[in-house]
């Protein structure tokens, strides 16, 4: 009866909507900025339960290599909660969006965009909406649940279990000494305020869906042939191979896979996170080498197809 009682409470208040005009985007803005004009630029979309300092170790390694990297609390996370809900797919999505057509604008160029986990998921959904602004994507453990065994009933489960009490929370344990993870970001995860540690039923149905959302429509990126970098963990225990297995079947034309070893969930926070962000430089650069031959082809290519400033963007360095 005092197990009920609880879960009920916890319920109290959950059908409060998120307002993300209370929490704007702009300050919760990082950014990585090279020293001479960037030869690529890339947005990061951090994972579910974390935000923009998912990016502090790989910041400086781009930069140094000449790329620019920005990212943002996404809505729902960070400086950007509300009480730990859920902003919503659309919301999430439409944002990511819509920085990816304001840089490639701002740059002159089209933007990688590079997505953890959640963040995963976001990027391809995000990348459909301006594919001729994304150069290319970077998957690290991207949330995607096709081929899961028993999906659908999962998802009812689930489902019922958020309508019946979508405010009733589930504590999530956090290593500050987990082996697989950089020391830093292993502290980071465990004791940063700004960290979930507490997810609502209804956030982690949002979270299923989106992930849903993201497979469903991942097939459709071969239609415009974006590149693709697929990284995956062989430790990992949060995203099911199978998803990312039936991901590789549907891309494989333009995909560039590496499976790491002893690798995390969290790639981008894991021990080998020097080694796993050089891939991702190394394939960045292929890419944009390609990209720039492709766009010098005409004889006027000139310098209005430079990059460009950052221009008045509001946000903060690291």
């Amino acid at each position: 009866m005092i197990v009920m009682i609880t879960f009920l409470l916890n319920a109290c208040g959950a059908r409060q909507p998120f307002d993300a005009e209370k929490l704007p985007l702009s300050p919760t803005l990082r950014q990585w900025q090279p020293v001479s004009s960037p030869r690529a630029v890339v947005l990061g979309l951090h994972s579910f339960g974390d935000y923009s300092a998912a990016f502090t170790q790989l910041g400086p390694l781009f930069a140094n290599a000449g790329i620019y990297l920005e990212s943002y609390d996404q809505a729902g996370f960070g400086e950007r909660q509300i009480e730990g809900r859920w902003a919503g797919e659309s919301l999430l999505v439409k944002e990511a969006a819509r920085r990816i057509a304001y840089l490639s604008e701002v740059y002159h160029q089209p933007v990688f965009v590079m997505g953890e986990s959640l963040g995963g998921a976001v990027a391809i959904l995000a990348a459909l909406e301006h594919p001729q602004s994304v150069a290319g994507i970077i998957l690290s453990g991207p949330a995607v649940r096709e081929g899961i065994r028993f999906r659908y009933t999962w998802n009812a489960a689930i489902a019922s279990a958020a309508a019946l009490a979508p405010g009733y929370r589930v504590k999530v344990e956090r290593d500050p000494q987990d082996p697989l993870l950089a020391p830093s970001q292993a502290r980071r995860l465990a004791q940063d305020d700004k960290i979930i540690r507490q997810v609502r039923l209804d956030s982690y149905w949002g979270l299923i869906q989106l992930a849903d959302s993201a497979s469903d429509l991942a097939p459709t990126l071969n239609h415009n042939d974006t590149p693709v970098l697929l990284l995956y963990g062989e430790r990992d225990t949060s995203v099911p191979e199978a998803g990312i297995v039936a991901l590789r079947q549907h891309l494989q034309g333009q995909l560039t896979y590496h499976a790491i070893a002893q690798g995390p969930h969290l790639l981008l926070q894991g021990k080998q996170w020097q080694t796993t962000g050089n891939l991702i430089i190394d394939w960045v650069k292929q890419q944009q080498d390609t990209l720039q031959v492709l766009q010098s082809r005409p004889a006027s290519h000139s310098a209005d197809t430079a990059f460009g400033p950052p221009g008045q963007l509001q946000a903060r360095s690291d």
